[in-house]
């Protein structure tokens, strides 16, 4: 037999076999632990008019296929295809490495076991009791979609065609139609485009395709979202409640006077009963404590106190007084006062939005490599320090542009994920952790050269040839 021939056996045999613990890995935890529902999964089971619509397609696509099972079957059977497209995107994403980057044989399975290391973390570590695969969360897709989106868009920027960028335009549709929070995945996009056309020196080119891209994508998320609303509730109205972020870090941050920069007597008054309750009960920023850890707890832990009990109801009742039943109108309309609301209010209390910004960036930083806490919080500075120290080094010494790529976008992908959820919510795990696999795998490839290349030099182990 020819020895390329027989190379290619063994890798199509090791890549067969990676499948397989993949597959293994997901579906025995959703054999374990089946359908997990967590706080937010009724508001997309029940197709809520403030939810992105892919998801609540998704689980009523399977509500119909399996709607001569069991009432909750079709949950289960989201539960095992979660878990099968994590599978897919972790070996995907796995085999990739192995073939892009030409490294040693360990290194497609440690890329692999990094992705098991990142869910195993968040079903033990985190206490969630469940990891996101297997739960009834738009995580359940999003994260898996996210680490395939990352691997056609380095496959692109390193050898760019058509095709690829096909791949990329649609991951990033899917994504920003399943999370909004996902439309850091454009942003990493656009970049992308301008480096490939940049290298080619045809950067007015590389702009052009940019706006014809994210035009696209963007359009697109739209369509669905009309399309989606119209099929459901017989008129073309978007998804509602994208402001309510920005209007709860309007109020934890607002004194009671800035009501008088509210223009609207009704909606003044209803600012004003709003930021009574949550003053009263302690939410808002004036009743943090002084230290760092003092106040990103502090605002973590009253977020949902200011948004979901107090400020989503008492709009939300407000809105049905003028509205009644009508559920488009009235979501409307409770956009609207929260634009007025914002509008208003957030020019004048930048100083205090922005002092929670960098409170809340510190700490999605943390959240996106270890959980925050006194001993965790210096572990990961001392992570942060090694990987711009690794990545120092191969751009000085190994300049291996590969890695140097895919080190600096991981990097880039934190940066813009941590930024956009900063502004508007406090950085817990479950939306921080769409960068944390692709961080440690970072580190990985940076000292796969460096620590076991000196391994193999060593101690010549064959496992660790090339």
């Amino acid at each position: 037999m020819h020895p390329n021939t027989e190379s290619q056996k063994l890798t199509r045999t090791y890549s067969n076999l990676l499948l397989i613990i993949s597959l293994g890995f997901y579906l025995f935890f959703a054999f374990y632990d089946g359908a997990v529902i967590c706080v937010d999964s009724p508001s997309y089971i029940e197709m809520n008019i403030s939810r992105e619509p892919l998801y609540p397609m998704f689980l009523a696509f399977l509500r119909f296929v399996f709607a001569g099972t069991g009432a909750d079957f079709y949950l289960t059977a989201a539960a095992f295809l979660q878990s099968i497209l994590a599978a897919v995107a972790a070996w995907s994403f796995s085999v990739f490495v192995g073939k892009k980057f030409r490294l040693h044989k360990v290194t497609p399975l440690l890329t692999l076991l990094l992705s098991f290391a990142v869910s195993l973390l968040c079903r033990f570590a985190a206490q969630r009791g469940s990891m996101y695969s297997n739960s009834i969360l738009t995580e359940g897709i999003a994260i898996s979609g996210y680490l395939l989106f990352f691997r056609w868009m380095m496959d692109y920027v390193l050898e760019p065609s058509r095709t690829k960028l096909l791949w990329c335009c649609v991951l990033v549709f899917l994504l920003v139609s399943t999370r909004k929070q996902m439309i850091f995945s454009l942003a990493l996009l656009i970049l992308c485009q301008l480096i490939v056309y940049g290298h080619k020196k045809q950067l007015p080119k590389g702009l052009g395709a940019a706006f014809l891209c994210a035009s696209g994508i963007l359009l697109s998320c739209q369509l669905l979202d009309l399309g989606y609303n119209f099929a459901l509730r017989g008129e073309a109205a978007r998804h509602s409640g994208d402001t309510r972020f920005i209007t709860t870090m309007a109020f934890y941050t607002a004194q009671r006077e800035d009501a008088a920069y509210i223009e609207d007597e009704a909606v003044q008054k209803l600012f004003e009963e709003i930021y009574d309750v949550c003053a009263e009960k302690g939410y808002l920023k004036n009743a943090a404590g002084k230290g760092w850890s003092d106040r990103v707890s502090h605002f973590g832990d009253y977020y949902d106190c200011i948004q979901i009990d107090t400020m989503w109801p008492m709009i939300n009742a407000f809105a049905k007084e003028r509205y009644g039943k009508d559920i488009v109108a009235l979501n409307v309309y409770a956009d609207e006062i929260m634009d007025t609301i914002n509008f208003s209010v957030i020019p004048h209390n930048m100083s205090k939005i922005l002092s929670t910004f960098a409170d809340n960036f510190l700490s999605g930083l943390v959240t996106t490599v270890a959980q925050r806490n006194p001993i965790l919080n210096w572990y990961s500075l001392l992570v942060y320090l090694l990987y711009i120290v690794l990545l120092i080094y191969h751009i000085r010494v190994v300049k291996d542009q590969k890695i140097i790529l895919f080190s600096l976008l991981t990097l880039i992908s934190i940066i813009l994920n941590v930024g956009l959820v900063s502004l508007v919510i406090f950085c817990q795990t479950r939306y921080t952790i769409y960068n944390m696999a692709l961080f440690y795998i970072s580190l990985l490839l940076m000292a796969d050269k460096p620590v076991l290349g000196r391994l193999q030099v060593y101690f010549h182990h064959p496992f660790l040839k090339h």
